[in-house]
């Protein structure tokens, strides 16, 4: 699924990169021509790909850092079809093809929670995990944050007893986040110090490019 929507997703930016670059590169050549400047094949070239170079450079970057995340974070929502997002030190979240398979699976893989992962609550210190097993039981566990200990709060139950267990836990249902909501929240938070460091480094090496250029065209002229 996610190879397919990597996939869809390449197509319409090299549309938009091939769009964007014919409006650039007829710009640049009206510059050009009123101007007089020397090299006007070579601006009107760099216009016309600087999309293109902006995101082959953004997509070959945000691959390098989304495995680089991957490894120091443990946040992966990967060409595999594979979904993971820590909870604490000593549990992650994961799923395979869709993120409504997931499930809560200890770093040492020797606890494996039953049940799949309906719905969880991040509070200050605690996350609450709620499971679903077939049998139309529910589990529902909280994971400290801080000391990475785990309470049973309740253990295939029926879904009254699952409400009270909220209840006594002053849990909001409205808060809810289902587990694909989860592992988008962990990849924005793994990437917000990524994804403003890339643009930086992609719009740098643009600007150097761009500023290389004209210096050459002002020393012919």
């Amino acid at each position: 699924m996610l190879i397919l929507s990597f996939i869809i997703f390449t197509i319409i930016a090299l549309i938009v990169a091939i769009i964007l670059g014919i409006m650039c590169s007829l710009v640049a050549w009206r510059i050009v021509r009123r101007r007089n400047w020397s090299h006007k094949r070579l601006i009107v070239l760099l216009a016309a790909i600087t999309p293109a170079l902006f995101i082959v450079m953004e997509a070959v970057l945000g691959l390098i850092g989304s495995v680089y995340l991957s490894e120091t974070k443990g946040v992966d929502l990967g060409f595999g079809d594979y979904w993971q997002a820590p909870l604490t030190e000593s549990h992650y979240l994961c799923a395979v093809d869709m993120p409504e398979t997931a499930t809560v699976i200890s770093c040492d893989n020797e606890h494996h929670y039953e049940g799949l992962v309906k719905h969880l609550w991040v509070a200050e210190d605690s996350i609450f995990v709620a499971c679903y097993s077939s049998s139309d039981a529910y589990s529902l566990y909280a994971f400290h944050i801080h000391d990475s200990g785990i309470d049973t709060l309740l253990n295939k139950a029926d879904s009254l007893q699952f409400a009270k267990a909220l209840q006594i836990c002053n849990i909001d249902v409205k808060t809810a986040l289902a587990p694909d909501d989860y592992f988008n929240r962990a990849q924005r938070e793994a990437h917000k110090i990524e994804s403003p460091v890339r643009h930086i480094i992609v719009i740098a090496i643009l600007s150097a490019l761009w500023v290389a250029l004209l210096r050459l065209t002002k020393r012919k002229n």
